[in-house]
This record gives structure tokens, sequence and C-alpha cells, in this order.
């Protein structure tokens, strides 16, 4: 392998990683940004193999390792139907209670086989689960970068 990387997808359309050519790797310890320009992709089963122009050797690519592959949030194409979103427009997201408490911020999208699961980090510091679902979410409101659980029982 010359400067390639082994990338796994959260994607339900992974044929589109091969139909744009300019991608973003961030760090998600630091949020440093690089663009970067894809020469060939190999799909695989959850993964792809991926070369991008910048790195030419083994170790420039390792020492990228652990890096997130996106794209800019601009040019996410506008194809999700009412109620459906993409897990990064979710994760920040503020997470209130029914009654307008602010519970925590959305760190994670966990998919999962019935429903995906949002994880929030609560005001001190402990890791919550809330399914993403209509009987536990009441809102989302992306302009407002929030979502509003349903009223507990």
């Amino acid at each position: 392998m010359r400067g390639d990387f082994r990338i796994e997808y959260r994607t339900d359309f992974p044929e589109r990683i091969s139909g744009r050519s300019h991608y973003l790797l961030r760090d998600p310890r630091t949020n440093e940004t690089i663009q970067v320009t894809l020469d060939r992709v190999v799909l695989q089963d959850r993964s792809f193999i991926a070369s991008f122009s910048e790195f030419a050797t083994r170790e420039q690519a390792g020492a990228h390792r652990g890096w997130l592959l996106e794209i800019a949030e601009d040019s996410v194409p506008c194809d999700t139907e009412e109620g459906e979103f993409y897990y990064f427009q979710l994760e920040g997201l503020s997470v209130l209670s029914a009654g307008g408490r602010v519970l925590g911020r959305v760190v994670n999208v966990i998919p999962g086989a019935a429903h995906e699961l949002l994880e929030y980090e609560d005001e001190s510091g402990a890791l919550q689960l809330v399914a993403f679902a209509r009987s536990a979410i009441s809102e989302v409101n992306l302009k407002e970068r929030r979502i509003i659980l349903q009223p507990e029982d």
C-alpha cells in the first residue's frame, strides 16, 4: 500500500463516495481540517480503500490515522425527507427537556437496529443515551440548534 487509507463508512449510499473529488480530513481531537483530493477509491464491505493526491507514502497517510473523512457542509445534497437528518447535523445540538431545561449537547449518533441512539453529554460531563425515535423526541430544530425531548410519563 502506498499512501492509501482504509476508511469505514456510515452511509446508505457508498456509491456516492467516488462521485466527488474533494473531501475534508478532520482531526476529531483538535478539529484541524485539511482539504484532500480523491485519486482512487475501491469499495469493500462497510469500508473502502482510498488514495488522495496529497499523500504519496504510507508514513504520510499514517500521520492522519483516526482522522474523519467529511464533505463540506455547504456541499451536502438536499435529499433528505421531512424528519430525516444527516448524523453530522445532529452532533452539537442542545438537548432540552420538554419543559425547556438544557440537558446537554449531542456528541454522537449511534446506529441501531430499530433506530439510532443520540449520545449526549450532560452538565456533569456524563454521557447519556436517548432513542432517536418519535416516542422520545418531540422536535428537532436545526436552525435553532436544538432537540426537544418528549415529556416523561
